[in-house]
């Protein structure tokens, strides 16, 4: 099934690359994963640094929407996430040209992926260009509430490592 999908996402984005067929080097975990307790001192809470490709812009309200996925993985007792309002959610387009520097700099990176009908073949395309400009290797999943662990996001994990070498962490629900 995601093969299929695969060559649908691609047909639209031009041909499939050969190196699809070339030996990969697994993964590479960042420094500190994206699912990694953010440190605290005692009061008050060290803000972390989340950021994230995929989101169809930079604003607040666009920002928000991971803020609110957090939020909710804290609710239902992620402990992980810590307060959710340390955390300072940064969205990032996956074409910019800091991405490089950034990957070197930053520990925290997440993929937003929504839950429309286009939602593959967008984050097909997002991960492939998260590997040819040189991105990050490990990325958290986050989306609406409402897409669960199969189908669209098992697929992506599927692709993301199958394809182009990088680890997609999507949370069990």
């Amino acid at each position: 099934m995601a093969e299929m999908l695969v060559e649908l996402a691609d047909s639209a984005g031009g041909m499939m690359e050969s190196s699809r067929t070339a030996t990969r080097s697994p993964a590479k975990p960042a420094q500190t994963g994206a699912g990694v307790t953010p440190s605290r001192t005692a009061g008050n809470a060290q803000q972390v640094t989340l950021m994230v490709l995929g989101l169809p812009g930079t604003a607040e309200r666009h920002t928000a929407k991971v803020t609110e996925l957090l939020e909710s993985w804290a609710r239902e007792g992620r402990r992980w996430v810590g307060d959710p309002r340390a955390w300072r959610v940064v969205a990032l387009p996956v074409n910019s040209p800091h991405l490089p520097l950034l990957v070197t700099q930053q520990s925290h990176w997440a993929l937003w992926v929504d839950d429309d009908l286009e939602a593959f073949r967008r984050g097909y395309r997002m991960l492939k260009q998260i590997a040819e400009h040189g991105g990050p290797r490990r990325l958290l999943a986050v989306h609406p509430p409402g897409v669960g662990q199969q189908g669209l996001l098992a697929n992506l994990q599927y692709v993301a490592d199958a394809y182009f070498g990088i680890e997609l962490l999507v949370l069990a629900r």
